[in-house]
């Protein structure tokens, strides 16, 4: 996807104009150097987050060398402290990357996607490299504000995206560009995230309750509006709220455009249009659908139309009628799916990722394509989805899904939030890269953050 250019603005929510919001002089604007390692092979890591996502790389990563914890919640925490007891932790990761940057080679940051934005801001400002878990933030601003400051200061994000590194992404690229199935002109995506006993919806917030003691609030809202404390926004229950997640396009829809992007390179759309089951200044709606409109665009002659359904109602999942070239028993038996339907076929993936090999319908077109199918021509990965940040640390190379992929490609994605709260189409500027009709500051396109939470901008 190409890289967007930089925008600034003045007086970004009452703060100082990006033009002179350097004044905090962060560590990467003062030629802060990587310190040296003691391993080739180890690396010196700190986590922002330790549990749930957190903790899978925690345990995926015990090879490595732990300098701190970072975690507001120490009940969610309380695996990887037990794990890891030596490990010195923190709840506030400002302070936690103020006592150890010297020792860090890079952060790994798995906290809800709110704080994405200010646990990398920081980071970037401590002069480390950083693992951002998906979506990379919650809106354009944000996204664009990393990527100014990452240029800036030569450091390596990468958004975990974990299936853009694996084998079966780049089995389905070969296919694609074999034309197992075709000019591809249609990809229908759904999942059956917004599961009642998993996402909260509501027109108002939530009543306020006394903050458990295993909780720091304030440093778990990060500079965003303050709100009194209630269980639903927290643990897994972030997710739908406005203010703090990006609902199932953010959680899923993601992991889907990642396959999508990657094997198509679409870019940006042309216009984005949505609609929901329900409105609230609160939370997204409990099933909504979506579509990208992609014009011709490098060597594709022709248009791109992607489908999106989310959501539960009357208690079934939210799916397309119909896919072309597909069984219909087969739609039903699914949760999560990707589709690309060409011409003469559909290639079909049962998960949110390309976990394993696509199946082709009509299945006498699989056979047919299976009988010769095209030679290997672009290399597997290897290891973990994080080791290519690793690799690019210790030379110079790029990490998979960094900055330059993962801005763009979140910004798709959350198009699709945008034109649903929106409930109309919204058409893409491609010589300015920013959607028409608005503003810099526009609330769907930037948040509303506390200024000790923004260093560098």
């Amino acid at each position: 996807m190409p890289t967007p250019p930089t925008y600034t603005r003045r007086d970004i929510l009452r703060f100082a104009s990006l033009g002179t919001g350097l004044c905090l002089a962060p560590h990467f604007l003062r030629g802060n150097p990587q310190p040296a390692r003691a391993s080739p092979e180890k690396m010196r890591l700190a986590f922002i987050g330790v549990g749930h996502q957190g903790y899978s790389h925690v345990r995926s990563l015990a090879m490595h060398h732990y300098v701190a914890f970072a975690d507001v919640d120490d009940g969610s925490a309380a695996s990887a402290y037990s794990q890891f007891p030596d490990v010195p932790r923190y709840r506030d990761f400002r302070v936690m990357l103020e006592r150890h940057a010297k020792d860090i080679d890079a952060v790994v940051i798995s906290t809800p996607d709110h704080s994405h934005f200010t646990a990398a801001l920081f980071c970037l400002a401590h002069g480390k490299h950083a693992y951002i878990e998906k979506p990379l933030t919650t809106t354009l601003w944000e996204s664009r504000q990393l990527a100014r400051l990452a240029a800036a200061s030569k450091l390596k994000l990468q958004m975990g995206v974990q299936g853009h590194s694996t084998g079966a992404l780049r089995l389905l690229r070969e296919w694609v560009d074999a034309g197992a199935v075709g000019p591809i002109s249609e990809v229908v995506l759904y999942t059956d995230r917004m599961q009642p006993e998993r996402y909260h919806w509501s027109t108002d917030l939530a009543l306020p309750e006394e903050v458990p003691g295993w909780l720091s609030w304030d440093l778990w809202l990060s500079g965003r509006r303050w709100r009194p404390y209630n269980h639903e926004y927290v643990r897994e229950r972030w997710r739908n709220w406005l203010e703090f997640g990006t609902g199932p396009i953010g959680n899923i829809g993601i992991h889907m455009l990642d396959v999508v992007e990657y094997c198509l390179e679409l870019g940006y759309p042309d216009w984005v249009e949505g609609t929901v089951s329900a409105t609230s200044p609160q939370t997204f709606a409990p099933w909504a659908r979506a579509r990208w409109h992609f014009g011709p665009r490098g060597k594709r002659t022709h248009g791109v139309d992607m489908y999106w359904c989310d959501g539960v109602r009357a208690g079934a999942p939210v799916k397309p009628d119909s896919i072309p070239h597909m069984p219909r028993e087969v739609i039903a038996s699914t949760a999560n799916a990707i589709a690309l339907v060409g011409a003469n076929g559909t290639l079909f993936l049962d998960d949110m990722r390309a976990s394993t090999r696509a199946r082709i319908f009509p299945e006498t077109l699989e056979r047919e394509f299976l009988a010769s199918p095209p030679k290997p021509r672009l290399t597997r990965p290897k290891g973990l989805h994080i080791d290519s940040l690793f690799e690019a640390i210790r030379g110079d190379g790029e990490p998979a899904a960094n900055l330059a992929y993962a801005g763009p490609l979140t910004e798709v994605s959350l198009l699709g939030n945008v034109a649903q709260r929106r409930g109309e189409r919204i058409e893409w500027d491609h010589s300015k890269a920013w959607p028409k009709g608005f503003s810099l500051d526009d609330p769907l396109l930037t948040p509303s953050i506390d200024r000790e939470w923004l260093p560098g901008i």
